[in-house]
């Protein structure tokens, strides 16, 4: 049971507790964006610094999925960053 007294401290944690948690959440969030993000081939090649011929060679050999619509190409940040992993 708390006490009158111990009211303020008790929702001080409360609240850092909470801000805690959003904060895990924010970053969750921020992580699941970035690897939803779709580039284009110039992003893919200035952001990683191959070369454009390095990420047909990747296509072409099926290690990296290309998505296609409205004419362009795009690929998953995530796709790249698994590849590059590897």
């Amino acid at each position: 049971m708390i006490t009158f007294n111990e009211v303020p401290a008790v929702l001080e944690q409360i609240q850092q507790d909470l801000q805690r948690v959003l904060s895990l959440l924010d970053k969750q969030k921020e992580k699941s964006r970035d690897e939803d993000t779709l580039l284009t081939r110039q992003d893919v090649k200035s952001l990683f610094k191959i070369h454009i011929s390095t990420l047909y060679n990747w296509v072409k050999s099926k290690r990296l999925q290309q998505i296609s619509f409205g004419g362009r190409v795009y690929f998953r940040r995530k796709d790249i960053m698994d590849l590059l992993n590897k």
